[in-house]
């Protein structure tokens, strides 16, 4: 997904307290991720954020692509959505990668 290539629209969910930030910061992300990959054709992400202090992790940053014909999907959970955000983007580069490779 890089200029010359058409980009999908992201389609978000989002649930519990989630930013317009924070859904810039993921599609960011997201984008950044399939940057090498070919004919991605639907994405969506779902951020949630749970308002329990007594889970670990409540916040959780997921997304499903279809690429090449095939759904590829990633998940993180982690303290905050930032960092959730962040595991995701490494996890669905990885994933998108070995996808391409295979």
């Amino acid at each position: 997904m890089n200029a010359t290539r058409e980009r999908p629209e992201i389609r978000f969910l989002t649930s519990g307290d989630v930013t317009a930030h924070e859904r810039a910061a993921a599609e960011r992300a997201v984008r950044e991720a399939l940057t090498a990959a070919h004919h991605v054709t639907s994405v969506q992400v779902t951020l949630s954020v749970v308002n329990d202090s007594s889970l670990p992790r409540p916040a959780l940053a997921q997304a499903v692509a279809e690429i090449d014909g095939r759904r590829v999907r990633a998940q993180a959970a982690a303290r905050r959505i930032d960092e959730a955000i962040d595991m995701l983007r490494e996890r669905l580069a990885v994933r998108a990668t070995s996808l391409q490779a295979g």
